[in-house]
C-alpha cells in the first residue's frame, strides 16, 4: 500500500522530468523512509502485534468499566492512619479538619447516566449491519481491577501514521528545548545568567490550586479561626525518588495554603519539615510522575479506535488513535530517553537503574487511582481552574448525552478527563512554572527529581509544533466539540481555547 502510494506520488509530480540530482535526492529520501517504515514495523510487531488486545476483547482492561475511585472515607482513613506513624503530625492542626470533611455536593443519578458508556464499540447503525458474533461488545457489569495507561491495540498503519506525523515532531520539540536547557544551565553555573525571579511560596499555592492536584484538598480551618483561612492538601502514600535515584513512598505529605493570600504556610513529609522550595519540587515531581499519569490511564476508557467508527465519527477515531499512541509514547517509550539525557549531563546515571524509578512512580500513581474529591467545590472562589472545571464538566456531560450515538463504547467521564482535564493540566503546568531553573538540582534531598522536572518542563509540557491535524475543541467543526467550546468560552476563554480533543502532549 505504501509502495503504491509512493509510486503514485512520484508520477503525479512528474518527477521523471526532474534533473538527475533532484531525482536522486528524492529517491534517497524515499529509500530512507522505507527503511524507517521497516523499523517502525519491527517495533509495532514487538510491542503491539500479538501482545495487545482490542477494547472489545474480554481480556482488555478497558473492556470492563472504570475501576471505582477511592471513597472519601477511604481517603480520610489513609490520611489519618498514616499520620499516626509520625510524631510531628500529632499536633498538626488541620488533621481534625480531615476527620470532619464531608462531601458537600453529591453527584446525582442524571449526571452519572449521561456519562455512562454504551455496551458496544460500534454505533447503532453499524451494529444493525453486523452479525451478533462480530459485535464489539463491552463488559458493563464487571469493574476493571485498576487503571492501565498503555494497553490498547491499534493496527500497523495507525501506528505508522503516528510515527510519521506525531513522533518526529515530538522528538524535535524535546531535543531542541533540551539543547537550550543545557546552554542555560551551563551559563547559570558560571554566574553568567540568572533565572527569572521566583516566589516559591506563591508557586506552591499555584501548583495546588491551579492544577489537578487540587483534588488533594481535604481540610480547611473554620471561619474565624486564628490561623486564618487555611486549606490543607494531603497526599497519603506519596511517591518520590530520593537522591540515590531510589523510588520511595512516604506515609504522608501535607501542605497548608493560605486561601486569602494564596501562599505557602508550611509542609511536612513524614518526619521532615519542608521549606517552600523543597515543597515546590515535590509538587512538580508528583504532577509529572504520579498525578498526571492518572489522567492518561483513565483516558483509555474514553477512546474508540475501532475501524468501523471511521465512517460514523472519523474525527473522534483519529483523536482516539492519537491518545492511544501518546500513552504508548509516554509510558513505554519515555524511559528509553534517559540514556541520551544522562550522556548530555541533564540527568544522573541513577535514572538508568534496572528498577526504573520513574516507571515505579508512574505505576504507583496509576494503581492508587483517584480519590473522591467532590469537596473541591469549596475552592471555586479561590481557584480559577476549579471554578472552570466544575462548570464545564456539567456542560460536557449534557452535550455528551445529546451526541452519545457518535461516541459508542465511550465513557463520558474518561473522555472528559482525557481531553479537557488533561490538556488544561498541561497548559497550567506550562503557565505556572515559567522557568525550569526554579527547580533546584543541587538540593541534597530532592535534586534528582528536580533534574527530571527541568527536562519535562522544557520538552514535554507545551504544544507540539508542526502537527497537520486539528486537535482543539475550538475550530474542530464537530458538533459535539464545538458545542462544548462555545459554552466553555463564556466561562473562561483562555482555558477553553487550549482544550484538546486528544492526548497529544
Amino acid at each position: 500500500m505504501i509502495g503504491r502510494a509512493i509510486i503514485a506520488a512520484l508520477l503525479s509530480f512528474g518527477l521523471y522530468q526532474l534533473p538527475i540530482p533532484t531525482l536522486t535526492g528524492l529517491l534517497a529520501l524515499t529509500l530512507a523512509y522505507l527503511c524507517y517504515v521497516y523499523w517502525v514495523f519491527k517495533r509495532w510487531n514487538q510491542e503491539f502485534a500479538g501482545y495487545r488486545t482490542h477494547r472489545g476483547h474480554k481480556h482488555s482492561p478497558s473492556n470492563r468499566t472504570l475501576p471505582p475511585i477511592k471513597t472519601l472515607d477511604e481517603a480520610k482513613e489513609s490520611i489519618l492512619n498514616n499520620s499516626k506513624l509520625h510524631e510531628q503530625f500529632d499536633t498538626y492542626e488541620l488533621l481534625s479538619g480531615v476527620q470532619d470533611m464531608e462531601v458537600t455536593r453529591k453527584e446525582n443519578q442524571i449526571v452519572r447516566e449521561r456519562a455512562k458508556r454504551s455496551n458496544s464499540l460500534l454505533s447503532k447503525k453499524s451494529v444493525r449491519d453486523m452479525n451478533d458474533d462480530l459485535r464489539k461488545s463491552l463488559n458493563m457489569v464487571e469493574e476493571a481491577e485498576e487503571l492501565d495507561m498503555d494497553h490498547i491495540y491499534i493496527p500497523f498503519f495507525d501506528f505508522l501514521w503516528g510515527f510519521t506525523f506525531i513522533g518526529p515532531f515530538s522528538y524535535m520539540l524535546w531535543k531542541h528545548r533540551t539543547i537550550i536547557l543545557r546552554i542555560r544551565q551551563f551559563l547559570y553555573k558560571r554566574g553568567l545568567i540568572k533565572p527569572m525571579e521566583c516566589d516559591y511560596e506563591a508557586m506552591c499555592a499555584k501548583l495546588l490550586l491551579e492544577q489537578t492536584q487540587a483534588i488533594h484538598y481535604y481540610a480547611r480551618t473554620k471561619e474565624g479561626n486564628e490561623l486564618g483561612n487555611i486549606a490543607g492538601f494531603f497526599f497519603a502514600n506519596f511517591p518520590y525518588v530520593d537522591n540515590g535515584c531510589n523510588f520511595q513512598v512516604a506515609d504522608l505529605f501535607a501542605v497548608d495554603i493560605d486561601l486569602d493570600t494564596k501562599r505557602f504556610i508550611k509542609a511536612k513529609l513524614d518526619d521532615i519539615n519542608l521549606n517552600a522550595k523543597e515543597t515546590m519540587t515535590l509538587l512538580w515531581f508528583n504532577t509529572i510522575a504520579a498525578q498526571h499519569v492518572k489522567l492518561h490511564a483513565m483516558a483509555n476508557w474514553g477512546v474508540n479506535v475501532d475501524e468501523a467508527l471511521a465512517d460514523v465519527n472519523p474525527f473522534f477515531r483519529q483523536s482516539s488513535v492519537v491518545t492511544v499512541l501518546y500513552n504508548y509514547f509516554g509510558y513505554t517509550s519515555f524511559n528509553g530517553f534517559f540514556k541520551t539525557w544522562v550522556d548530555e549531563g541533564l540527568t544522573s546515571p541513577g535514572w538508568l537503574k534496572p528498577e526504573k524509578p520513574l516507571v515505579q512512580a508512574f505505576n504507583h500513581g496509576i494503581k492508587e487511582n483517584v480519590w473522591q474529591h467532590a469537596q473541591i467545590v469549596d475552592l471555586t472562589k479561590h481557584s480559577e481552574f476549579v471554578n472552570f472545571i466544575v462548570q464545564v464538566r456539567a456542560i460536557f456531560f449534557a452535550e455528551f448525552q445529546r451526541h452519545k450515538d457518535l461516541f459508542p463504547g465511550t465513557d463520558g467521564e474518561a473522555m472528559f478527563v482525557g481531553t479537557i482535564l488533561h490538556s488544561l493540566d498541561h497548559s497550567l503546568m506550562d503557565w505556572n512554572l515559567k522557568d525550569p531553573l526554579w527547580l533546584d538540582v543541587d538540593d541534597p534531598r530532592f535534586g534528582k527529581m528536580a533534574e527530571l522536572g527541568r527536562v519535562v518542563k522544557v520538552g514535554f509540557v507545551s504544544d507540539i509544533p508542526g502537527l497537520y491535524f486539528h486537535k482543539r475543541y475550538k475550530g474542530s467543526g464537530h458538533p459535539f466539540y464545538e458545542a462544548v467550546y462555545r459554552k466553555a468560552a463564556k466561562i473562561n476563554k483562555k482555558f477553553a481555547d487550549v482544550m484538546d480533543t486528544c492526548i497529544v502532549k
